[in-house]
């Protein structure tokens, strides 16, 4: 995704989420705005988070003060990151996949469990966060020499499917754990979603009320200084540099995902997109970008929906209220 006014660069494609440039700009001032402009100072931080591009961009009158909650927000994101990282091996997630069990964890670590597996049973298994087994089969396979393009055997894949199901997952305040062995979790398809609605909401407490936050997903807290919505442009994923649709955001979330952007060979259109109940990986050639009104539900959406048939990607919006607009391209 990339935001309207930018300069083109090539797309930026990592695991689930397609980004295409960083971050918006403020437009030019309305006529008569003139007084209430100056007062505001724009103020952005850049970084990364969970391995994507970040940034998040506000308006104050003391960009001093802003920038001191800035830092806040970036060691928001270094917590966060500590709990589901599995880049970290210190990190909550990855000591429950590598013990199997999780005592005492951390409450945004069971509020988050507890709305993939919601979404879990909403979905039929679709959306499951006990993928990260079959992730590893793929990338053991597709690490090797002469890899088969068509990806591990059917054998080795279903013998790895008996280890994938979120009805799996033993869960109280008290601990996590695991019901069968060798099970293990990624919040790669929500985790970036959380993150960006937790740094928004701290954002929204402090006052802030101009504020694009993008942290691998995308939030729009109220609008720009000038009174008109945030605009996020949706780009191609043939080129990725064409915008194909502009969307307008005021206190609304915007996530895209698409099996296309992240192949695991490039000899293979076997992707990181991967379908828990059949151990495939996602055949849509499109992106699926998603509206709605937090980061986490726009994030799990679309990545369940890059999954579906055209039936039940139906199906799931007309069910789903939280769902706001759904734009394939």
């Amino acid at each position: 995704m990339r935001f309207a006014n930018e300069p083109k660069k090539k797309i930026s494609r990592r695991r689930f989420i397609v980004m295409a440039g960083a971050f918006g700009s403020a437009s030019a001032f309305l006529p008569g705005s003139t007084a209430f402009s100056a007062s505001l100072k724009p103020v952005t931080w850049t970084g990364s988070a969970l391995g994507a591009q970040a940034s998040i961009q506000l308006y104050h009158p003391d960009p001093v003060w802003a920038k001191q909650q800035l830092e806040k927000c970036q060691g928001e994101i270094d917590r966060l990151e500590n709990i589901f990282s599995l880049y970290r091996p210190q990190s909550a997630v990855c000591r429950l996949n590598r013990n199997g069990r999780l005592d005492n964890p951390d409450i945004e670590f069971l509020s988050l469990l507890s709305q993939a597996i919601t979404f879990y049973h909403q979905t039929d298994g679709l959306f499951d966060v006990t993928i990260q087994p079959l992730w590893e089969l793929y990338a053991a396979h597709f690490s090797a020499q002469n890899a088969d393009p068509f990806g591990p055997a059917p054998e080795a894949i279903s013998s790895v499917l008996r280890r994938v199901g979120s009805g799996q997952i033993r869960l109280s305040p008290s601990h996590i754990s695991f019901a069968k062995e060798k099970m293990a979790l990624s919040f790669n398809g929500i985790a970036q979603g959380y993150i960006t609605d937790r740094v928004t909401a701290l954002l929204k407490t402090a006052g802030f009320n101009n504020v694009l936050v993008s942290l691998g997903e995308n939030f729009a807290l109220g609008t720009k200084p000038d009174g008109q919505n945030w605009r996020a442009g949706i780009v191609s994923p043939e080129d990725g540099t064409t915008i194909l649709k502009s969307v307008d955001l005021q206190n609304m979330a915007l996530a895209t995902s698409g099996g296309y952007g992240s192949p695991f060979s490039t000899d293979s259109k076997t992707n990181h997109l991967l379908n828990p109940l059949t151990g495939k990986s996602a055949k849509i050639n499109r992106s699926v970008s998603v509206v709605a009104d937090t980061a986490v539900k726009a994030d799990m959406a679309s990545t369940v929906l890059s999954l579906m048939t055209r039936g039940e990607q139906e199906n799931l919006v007309t069910q789903n209220k939280d769902i706001k607009s759904v734009f394939y391209l």
